[in-house]
């Protein structure tokens, strides 16, 4: 491996692998990727190809960050070998799902159970292995809905869009469905979909719908809107994993026992009404020192609020016991934790998120 200046200046400095997509599907220039860290049939048997199989981050995997491709590739009907730019590299091309700002906060990447989304970075809190300082400015969204309510999808159909404004959006832009609202029936289904037509000066058509099953009325939904491949220049960060982010939608009828993913930050979607009861998180043990978590909630829920609830009781920022955090239900409520061995730890709430 040599790390020296051995080309153009204008080359970034990067350090290479090869590793093995299992996807079938095209992934983008700067789109992470992260290990099979489970893969073959024997958990108790040898296999060395758990560090160089990678697949889209999912939630089980998003502590095993590989790298960010080096350019595109097309889909493939039986997985394709990548060349991945690791961490520890400087100058790498990362893929967007927010503007970036030159030497500016944190992005790291998006996980999730499914979507061709995964693997764009957003904005991320955790410095380490799977984190990126961006190193160019790059405003290539053309609309950000992730407040919630500025972005909702007529139900019966799963395609016909409301966004704030169409008028700068043409047939063929990307629109990244990051999460939305849960009905119970129209639930969205996160991933890319590609806009055929534009109707108005606030309503978009997608080519395809973007509800797993038809419903009625409208649903809010945390998405954006972007041309081509937008991606900014950034240092992959080293270290402790992260985790990457994810995104979760509140049921509209509360529950308990929210999925969620261990590791790194889960952004709450807002925009969404909660009837009869708060949704909970259970909050379950850590399993090594130092681990960290935050909850984010990036737009108003009404009334009712996202909560968390440990397992275990944890220590209050004051150092006292805490049971739960509750009331989050703002844009840019917030609870940030550490798990100390045997107890989750709150290092900070934020907004009108209250210890418990």
């Amino acid at each position: 491996m040599d790390m020296s200046v051995n080309g153009p200046q204008k080359m970034g400095n990067l350090i290479i692998e090869e590793v093995w997509y299992e996807g079938t599907d095209a992934i983008k220039e700067g789109e992470a990727v992260c290990y099979n860290i489970d893969y073959g049939t024997a958990a108790t048997s040898f296999d060395g190809r758990r560090c160089n199989r990678v697949e889209r981050p999912s939630l089980s995997n998003s502590k095993a960050f590989a790298g960010v491709c080096e350019c595109d590739y097309s889909a493939q009907p039986a997985g394709q070998r990548l060349r991945i730019a690791v961490p520890g590299s400087k100058g790498a091309v990362i893929a967007l799902a927010v503007d970036a700002v030159i030497g500016t906060g944190l992005l790291s990447f998006i996980a999730g159970a499914t979507g061709s989304h995964r693997g764009r970075f957003y904005t991320g809190k955790y410095k380490g292995r799977g984190s990126a300082i961006p190193r160019q400015t790059v405003a290539d969204m053309i609309e950000a809905g992730t407040t919630g309510g500025t972005i909702s999808v007529d139900a019966t159909d799963g395609k016909t869009v409301t966004v704030a404004d169409s008028s700068d959006m043409a047939a063929d832009d990307t629109f990244v469905l990051l999460g939305g609202e849960d009905d119970g029936t129209g639930v969205d289904v996160p991933g890319k979909y590609n806009i055929a037509s534009i109707t108005d000066s606030t309503t978009i058509v997608l080519s395809t719908t973007c509800l797993s099953t038809l419903s009625t009325g409208s649903l809010t939904l945390t998405a954006v809107i972007y041309n081509g491949n937008p991606k900014c220049q950034a240092d992959l960060l080293t270290g402790e994993e992260v985790g990457g982010v994810e995104f979760i939608v509140p049921r509209n009828t509360g529950t308990t026992g929210v999925v969620y993913m261990t590791g790194g930050v889960t952004y709450v979607c807002g925009g969404i009404t909660i009837g009869s009861a708060d949704d909970d998180v259970t909050f379950a043990q850590g399993t090594l020192p130092d681990e960290k978590k935050a909850f984010i909630c990036l737009g108003t829920l009404s009334s009712n609020a996202f909560c968390v609830d440990l397992a275990t009781a944890g220590i209050q920022v004051a150092g006292t016991a805490l049971n739960e955090v509750n009331s989050i239900d703002l844009a840019a409520d917030a609870a940030y934790f550490q798990f100390q061995g045997a107890r989750w730890f709150c290092q900070d709430v934020y907004g009108g998120a209250t210890e418990a």
